[in-house]
């Protein structure tokens, strides 16, 4: 046998020493990452059915592209919508900034928490405040379910903020962490959500990927104060919106995809039960629209072919180890990566039929879908990261 010259050795020596140098160096940052404490508890989760295709009512088409953009650059992330006597339609940012607008211009109406150049920052979200589902009363006031504050009533048009109830009091002998949807009866009793217990909003990509159920549904009465818990132990409880007649309400479970009915009149009253599941995204706010039928937004989508082999949540849903390990390694600007460039916007029954679905398959004007709230003949989207609102004709649904 041949053997090898003193140069070849050195070459030898030195490539087993750069190989156990790497294999060193990967165990140790193995250990490294296998030592740092996770920042969720996951619990798993596994979805019963898989994604649904996008055929029938659910068939891609391009409506959302027709939309029109509204006073881009000037708002930042408008969510949820609300509309006084007089057609003046509110709608609250990611800086904690309410503006209103009506016939091509808009004003800022109030600011629920400091007013901070950097506000809309990761940093100074909870002290800037984040208006999210709104409604205006009888007596014309703005009520507002600020995040990070509390349930707030703003008075109109001078802008001033009462608090009616602040987070660090919440319901129930538990504090609010994260104050999220909202809709109100004709008497003035206000349904809203609180999305956790645990995660504020900043961090609602753990509470989607932890798939703990601790958000809850509450009912506020405005004349009386009187308040209670309707329903807790709901997976990332967002949007909720009533019926026509009152008779029951929506509320989405967006981790989850589904949303509950719960029932306020009737032989079932104070009963819930699942309305729909296995939805092609995972739904934030719910509005009623003019048909009495509910618009549901997909804040991002779940659909058979959204993904390489499934949907990423799908597949880390059913183990607790990976979803760990997932929230150790990864930055919040990662999870982006993710989620498909689609945007989708429901229309539903209340006796859980999906009659239609609005579409916008590359995400080429809306990126996504937080709510799509309906005035006169015109429906208005909003998106948590958008920076303009969108609007386009109901003729085009």
């Amino acid at each position: 046998m041949k053997k090898l010259t003193d140069n070849q050795k050195a070459v030898v020596s030195g490539t087993n020493r750069k190989a156990l140098l790497l294999s060193i160096c990967v165990g140790a940052f193995a250990l490294i990452v296998y030592l740092i404490p996770s920042p969720i508890d996951p619990k798993p989760f596994r979805f019963d059915k898989p994604p649904p295709k996008l055929e029938g009512p659910l068939a891609p088409n391009f409506n959302l592209q027709k939309a029109r953009k509204l006073f881009e650059g000037k708002v930042a992330g408008p969510e949820s919508f609300a509309v006084d006597k007089n057609g003046k339609i509110y709608t609250g940012g990611s800086d904690g900034k309410i503006w209103g607008f009506q016939s091509g211009q808009i004003q800022l109406v109030a600011i629920t928490g400091k007013n901070h150049s950097n506000c809309g920052s990761f940093e100074l979200e909870p002290v800037c405040g984040r208006p999210k589902g709104m409604k205006v009363d009888k007596g014309g006031n703005l009520i507002v379910a600020d995040a990070y504050l509390g349930l707030l009533k703003v008075s109109l048009p001078a802008g001033n903020i009462q608090v009616l109830i602040p987070n660090n009091k919440g319901l129930g002998g538990v504090p609010f962490k994260f104050l999220n949807g909202l809709d109100m009866s004709e008497d003035d009793v206000v349904y809203f959500t609180d999305s956790s217990t645990k995660w504020d909003r900043r961090h609602h990509k753990y509470e989607v990927i932890e798939t703990n159920n601790y958000g809850r549904l509450f009912e506020y009465d405005l004349k009386t104060g009187r308040s209670k818990v309707l329903l807790s132990e709901l997976y990332l409880a967002s949007g909720v919106a009533l019926s026509s007649d009152e008779s029951y309400l929506l509320v989405s479970e967006m981790s989850v995809c589904r949303i509950q009915k719960y029932y306020l009149k009737g032989p079932k009253v104070g009963k819930s039960e699942l309305l729909l599941d296995n939805l092609p995204g995972y739904p934030d706010n719910i509005r009623l629209n003019s048909r009495g039928n509910f618009y549901v937004g997909l804040a991002s989508v779940r659909y058979e072919g959204s993904g390489v082999t499934k949907p990423f949540l799908d597949v880390v849903a059913p183990f607790p180890a990976v979803k760990r390990f997932v929230a150790k390694v990864l930055p919040f600007w990662v999870y982006s990566i993710f989620l498909p460039k689609h945007s989708m916007l429901l229309e539903i029954t209340g006796d859980g039929a999906i009659l239609g679905s609005h579409h916008d398959p590359t995400a080429d004007v809306l990126s996504g879908i937080s709510e799509g709230f309906q005035y006169l003949d015109k429906v208005y989207i909003g998106h948590f990261a958008s920076t303009f609102i969108g609007e386009i004709s109901v003729n085009d649904l």
